[in-house]
């Protein structure tokens, strides 16, 4: 008789795991196969990355290939922030998933990948951490031990094709570089006041791979959070930085194919094509 019931409930649990795969939209194509937006930005994905039960906390962040993406977000009803992916197998887009490299006492609130698409990093308290592209998987996390003076505490934005790392020092609240150099790093250095205003607060950047141009996230209040864009004018100089026509937006990343801007607000994960930007580059 136990068997029988053990049986009967094994049963039900499969259909019902049956019933919400089925449930699942089939989504193939690039980005998900989502609609790609203009020049006004749109939510990314409703419904299966940016969902109303859920609270984003990044952009959406894309491997080169395009074949996985990676958030991170924690249900309403929780404290943590989890990391999330979905892969495309066979031309299908998987269903989102907890990564397999997230620990279960960790909260994650930003991701950065790097050019190349073998390292993606994240926080661990005032340390970073990161995993490598293994064998079609992702290695368990690593600790990041550069010596960079971060300030008060570690926040990574962008690493460059140069291996030059961009990050925002604490308790200052302003844009640094550390270049690359003989396999270490250079002294970090201030960016100049075309980048770090006295008017705001600049809490990520995100810099283009190959150092064209970096996008500043800036709060000239507690309510407020602006996206601002800067050109590289020569090896060491960067434009007066201008602020993109977003009402609202945090942690900026572009795709690696350089199409879209991706950006997160209160609503969700938000995309917008990177005409906007490319309209602001100074004309020679």
């Amino acid at each position: 008789m136990r068997n029988a019931i053990s049986v009967s409930v094994l049963l039900l649990i499969a259909i019902f795991i049956n019933a919400q795969q089925e449930n699942f939209p089939r989504l193939t194509g690039p980005y998900l196969g989502q609609q790609p937006p203009g020049k006004e930005p749109e939510l990314f994905a409703p419904g299966i990355i940016s969902r109303d039960d859920y609270f984003e906390h990044t952009a959406a962040i894309f491997t080169p290939d395009g074949k996985e993406v990676f958030w991170t977000a924690k249900a309403n009803n929780r404290r943590e922030f989890k990391i999330y992916s979905m892969k495309m197998v066979d031309g299908v887009w998987s269903r989102p998933e907890v990564a397999r490299f997230c620990q279960e006492d960790k909260y994650y609130q930003s991701l950065l990948m790097s050019p190349d698409g073998n390292r993606l990093y994240f926080p661990d308290g005032s340390n970073w951490l990161f995993v490598e592209k293994h064998n079609g998987g992702w290695s368990s996390p690593i600790r990041v031990s550069p010596k960079i003076d971060w300030g008060t505490d570690a926040n990574i934005c962008s690493i460059t094709s140069s291996g030059s790392v961009y990050f925002i020092k604490r308790p200052e609240h302003d844009v640094y570089v550390a270049k690359a150099a003989k396999g270490d790093y250079a002294p970090a250095e201030r960016l100049d006041d075309h980048i770090n205003s006295s008017d705001t607060r600049e809490n990520s950047v995100f810099v283009a791979p190959d150092e064209r141009y970096m996008i500043i996230e800036a709060t000239p209040d507690a309510a407020t959070c602006e996206l601002y864009i800067s050109f590289r004018t020569d090896h060491d100089s960067w434009s007066e930085r201008i602020k993109l026509p977003i009402k609202w937006g945090r942690l900026p990343c572009v795709s690696p194919d350089g199409k879209y801007l991706f950006f997160f607000t209160r609503d969700g994960i938000h995309w917008v094509s990177t005409e906007i930007i490319e309209q602001r580059r100074p004309k020679n």
